[in-house]
């Protein structure tokens, strides 16, 4: 007979297991992390797992909304922040952080071809595209505080800053990621505010 929860431990459970997905994210591709490394890591039966995702591939798309979640306060707080006489320093720091956030939690790997095929194959193309559409509109959302009318414009940004995050897929091979990330967004931030 399986074993019964009450909504709080439900709601730990749930918790632990997109903590313990989201490190691993971090640190790995999800073909190469199991489910059976999950519960390990969470010190739940696994047969428990099931009682919250069919897959890992479910989990994991569960950790790319939660980071939109968590994320999105922070980003906001640093928005009100905003120094007007240091704008572009101001929106640099703010791009930087969304950008670290992606990066060290492994989020960029959701843009990868081959970890999309994997998640596609068990949860289908429409849960996939969900979820991408649902991290990619939240990008869009960031650069659209910034009052740009030419849509044209809120694209070229916007594409822009994709392209840095694809980067991402290759960043073991770039000397000083973080540096060159810090100065193509300081770039993208002194076009944006026109200086």
């Amino acid at each position: 007979m399986p074993k019964i929860y009450s909504e709080k431990e439900k709601e730990n459970i749930r918790e632990l297991l997109l903590e313990e997905a989201q490190i691993a994210l971090a640190h790995s591709g999800i073909e190469s992390i199991t489910v059976d490394q999950l519960v390990e890591a969470a010190a739940i039966p696994k047969g428990t797992f099931y009682l919250f995702y069919q897959s890992k591939e479910e989990l994991f798309l569960d950790v790319v909304s939660n980071f939109k979640k968590e994320s999105e306060g922070k980003i906001l707080a640093l928005l009100e922040e905003l120094d007007e006489n240091h704008i572009v320093t101001s929106l640099t720091k703010v791009f930087t952080y969304l950008t670290k956030e992606v990066y060290s939690k492994g989020i960029y790997r959701i843009l990868d071809e081959k970890q999309q095929a994997i998640i596609r194959k068990k949860v289908g193309k429409e849960k996939l595209l969900s979820v991408r559409e649902e991290l990619f509109s939240y990008f869009k959302e960031l650069f659209g505080y910034f009052a740009i009318d030419d849509k044209e414009d809120l694209e070229g940004f916007y594409s822009a800053y994709m392209l840095l995050l694809y980067s991402f897929l290759h960043g073991d091979k770039i000397e000083d990621l973080e540096a060159s990330s810090k100065l193509i967004i300081r770039g993208l931030i002194l076009q944006l505010v026109g200086e």
